[in-house]
């Protein structure tokens, strides 16, 4: 049973915790396992992909304190019947742990992110209920750092294990689909396109790439600006835009399903996150031969190699990264060429890897 604090996060459609948990499933053999997904909080739209891909999905309609969380998630527990705890949140990881103390059933911690500035109830939380933790998971090396100091999480239950992208389902569509796309979008054709794509929140940085904007747009006036999402900061971003004189330059998408064709008309990805675990839209980027621009925020200089496979650029360093961008636009061979390396690194990180490592977790927890 996959336990996570809710769906979405921050105003945006999906979580990209969602995301990873249905990517994961389907790739599990279902004569071995069987999962299901519980949300502490009230039903949301997003749960339809897990009704569409035949997972059982309960919503507790719980607050984010309510002591009755733990009394409902072992009622569903006796209803279930579940054999391992797959805990992902704050709120998951604290009722989970008591429900898996009180059960017998072993859990499993996953953390997907370093947090900046953890609450001090969480920190309490965690080193009261540590002792219960059967296994941890972190998805990045920082983020494993990050479980021992902040977490604290015995450093012997703890495993990193990358989640990776399922490379072979994530592939660029047809040119006749990248024209309509483009032409919905009102993108002409002899115009650039820098992309981000991201919950439009504080932590990805947004704000960063529309203040580089109009340095990119003094050399490449022929320049659009996509940014893909949804989230809290949407109006602050459009007024900053609208403020700046570069609104008719930037698109605001809102949530997309078509990622895929957004990055694939890309000609650059930037990533100017300032805090993350493994951000999977680098990967996704990657396999598309897109070369990504980003900042140090955990996971990121795990595949973002300068001169190689793109850019590393310092958190909230618009200038530099306008700079490098710019460089990108300039030299598009030196772009293919970081796209073709970032495609080659890539190729490591396939969802297989981490389904197996995880089925072999799982066995060895039964």
């Amino acid at each position: 049973m996959h336990i996570i604090d809710k769906l979405s996060v921050s105003g945006s459609v999906i979580h990209g915790v969602t995301r990873v948990i249905e990517r994961w499933i389907p790739h599990f053999a279902p004569e071995k396992f069987q999962f299901c997904v519980c949300s502490l909080r009230s039903p949301e739209i997003s749960g339809e992909i897990f009704e569409k891909q035949g997972t059982p999905i309960y919503f507790l309609s719980k607050g984010k304190f309510d002591p009755t969380t733990l009394t409902s998630l072992l009622k569903l527990i006796k209803q279930e019947k579940p054999n391992i705890l797959h805990l992902h949140g704050y709120g998951a990881a604290n009722f989970g742990r008591l429900a898996s103390w009180l059960t017998g059933i072993p859990n499993i911690v996953h953390e997907h992110a370093v947090f900046p500035n953890q609450p001090l109830y969480q920190t309490i939380a965690d080193t009261l209920l540590s002792p219960l933790t059967t296994k941890a998971l972190a998805v990045s090396e920082p983020v494993r750092e990050f479980m021992i100091s902040q977490r604290k999480i015995q450093p012997k239950k703890l495993e990193t294990v990358i989640i990776g992208l399922p490379l072979a389902e994530f592939q660029a569509p047809k040119p006749d689909q990248i024209k309509v796309v483009r032409q919905e979008l009102g993108i002409l054709p002899d115009e650039q396109v820098i992309t981000t794509v991201g919950r439009l929140d504080t932590q990805k940085g947004q704000i960063y790439l529309l203040k580089a904007a109009s340095s990119i747009l003094r050399d490449f006036p022929k320049t659009r600006f996509l940014i893909v999402g949804d989230g809290p900061d949407m109006s602050m971003l459009q007024s900053y835009a609208e403020q700046e004189g570069i609104s008719k330059q930037v698109i605001f998408t809102g949530f997309r399903k078509d990622v895929p064709a957004l990055l694939t008309l890309s000609d650059v990805i930037a990533m100017p996150s300032l805090w993350e675990g493994f951000p999977l839209t680098l990967l996704e980027a990657m396999n598309l031969k897109k070369p990504v621009v980003g900042t140090p925020a955990p996971g990121i200089p795990d595949v973002i190699s300068d001169w190689e496979t793109g850019f590393i650029v310092p958190f909230k360093n618009s200038e530099m990264l306008a700079e490098k961008i710019i460089e990108l636009l300039k030299d598009m061979e030196l772009a293919q060429m970081m796209g073709d390396k970032a495609w080659e690194v890539c190729q490591n990180y396939d969802i297989s890897n981490s389904v197996q490592r995880l089925g072999t977790i799982y066995a060895d927890l039964l």
